[in-house]
């Protein structure tokens, strides 16, 4: 297995409306519920998000992304970084709690 952040960095945030914010939420519910995300969130600034992904390989993470409709409508592009954890939190949702 591969690991990844993946940052959206906003290109068209005027295009999203309430039904392009629901694909996308739903969209990425449906990759957390298969276990290809870990976390997704907006980052502070609003500028876009960061996923924290895993898959077999880049192309998977590729794949998704080309139908993610923040990217299919010209919202969001992406930035793909590969990591190799050595370190982890046993209760990753108790330590996004605090």
């Amino acid at each position: 297995m591969k690991y990844f952040i993946v940052e959206g960095i906003l290109k068209a945030a005027d295009k999203i409306n309430d039904s392009i914010m629901k694909e996308h939420m739903a969209y990425t519910q449906r990759a957390m519920e298969a276990g290809m995300i870990l976390t997704s969130g907006l980052k502070s600034d609003m500028s876009g998000g960061i996923f924290v992904m895993k898959a077999e390989a880049l192309e998977n993470i590729e794949a998704y992304l080309s139908k993610e409709p923040f990217n299919v409508y010209g919202i969001q592009e992406y930035k793909i970084t590969e990591f190799e954890p050595h370190y982890f939190n046993q209760s990753p949702s108790e330590w996004f709690n605090k």
